[in-house]
C-alpha cells in the first residue's frame, strides 16, 4: 500500500483528501503545516510520496520540499504539489526540485495518478479505478452520499444477471437492435459507477450491433459477460464496505456521552 503524506493548512481540504485518498486504497497521515510535516517525518511514518500545498501560513510547500532535498534520506522524496493560485516561477521552482503541480481543484483520480506515477505503481485494477472514480462522482464524506452509493451499487449488481441475459439472448437471435440497447444501457450505468474497462466494452458492443454485425461480435459478447461477472464482485464488495463504514458511525454518534 503507498503511503502519502498529505500537508495541507484548511481543515477541510486536508479532511477531505485524508478521506478519500484513504477510501482510494492509500495510507494517509495529514499534516497541517509544513511543521507537522517535519515531525511526522521525523517519527515512524515513512511516505512513498508527499502531497503539499504550496502556499501554507509559517512554511511554504517550496521550503518544505527544499529542506526534504537537503537531507539523504529524502532527497529523493517524491513531492506533489498542489495549489490554486501558483505562478509560473512558483511552478518551475517546484519542478527544478523534481516536483509535480497539480492546480486546485483537481480531481482525485488526477490525483492518485499523480501519486502512482511518482511512486512507481499502476492504477489498472478494477477495485483502484472504481473507488477513484466514485470518489469524483459520488463523493464519500457524508454518511447518506455512502449509503447512496452503496444502493447505487447493488442495484447494478442486482440487475446484472438480467442484462447477461438479455445481451446472450439477443446475441443468439441475431438481434442487433436488441443488442444495442442492452449494450448502451450497460455502458452507461458502468460509466457512471466507475467501471471504465467494462463501460468501454459495453460502448464498441454497441457500435457493433449499430452496424447490424452481430455475428462478429461473439468475441465482444463473453468479453462483456466476463466483466461484468468482475466488475459486480468488486461492486458488491465496495457497497458492503459503504454500508459498514456507515453503521460504524451510527453506532459511534449514538453512544451516551460520558458524564462530566
Amino acid at each position: 500500500m503507498v503511503k502519502v503524506l498529505v500537508v495541507e493548512d484548511e481543515d477541510a481540504t486536508r479532511l477531505m483528501l485524508e478521506r478519500r485518498l484513504t477510501w482510494a486504497g492509500y495510507r494517509v497521515r495529514a499534516a497541517a503545516s509544513a511543521d507537522e510535516a517535519t515531525d511526522a517525518l521525523d517519527g515512524a511514518f515513512a511516505p512513498d510520496v508527499v502531497v503539499t500545498d504550496m502556499f501554507m501560513p509559517g512554511g511554504s510547500g517550496l521550503s518544505l520540499a527544499n529542506s526534504l532535498r537537503e537531507h539523504p534520506a529524502s532527497a529523493n522524496l517524491p513531492v506533489i504539489f498542489l495549489s490554486g493560485r501558483a505562478l509560473p516561477g512558483d511552478v518551475s521552482a517546484g519542478r527544478s526540485l523534481g516536483a509535480t503541480y497539480l492546480a486546485k481543484p483537481c480531481t482525485l483520480a488526477d490525483l492518485a495518478r499523480a501519486i502512482d506515477e511518482a511512486a512507481g505503481t499502476s492504477t489498472d485494477e478494477l477495485e483502484d479505478v472504481v473507488r477513484r472514480r466514485l470518489g469524483d462522482v459520488a463523493g464519500v464524506e457524508e454518511e447518506a452520499e455512502r449509503a447512496l452509493t452503496a444502493r447505487l451499487l447493488r442495484t447494478f449488481v442486482a440487475g446484472a444477471p438480467s442484462a447477461t441475459a438479455a445481451v446472450q439472448r439477443a446475441a443468439t437471435a441475431q438481434d442487433a437492435p436488441a443488442l444495442e440497447a442492452v449494450a448502451h444501457r450497460l455502458a452507461g450505468g458502468a460509466a457512471t459507477l466507475g467501471a471504465d474497462a467494462l463501460a468501454a466494452s459495453c460502448r464498441s458492443l454497441e457500435e457493433r450491433a449499430h452496424e447490424g454485425d452481430v455475428a462478429g461480435a461473439a468475441d465482444l459478447v463473453a468479453a462483456v459477460a466476463e466483466q461484468l461477472a468482475r466488475t459486480c464482485e468488486v461492486f458488491a464488495e465496495l457497497a458492503q464496505e459503504l454500508e459498514e463504514d456507515a453503521l460504524v458511525e451510527d453506532v459511534v454518534e449514538d453512544e451516551p456521552t460520558p458524564a462530566a
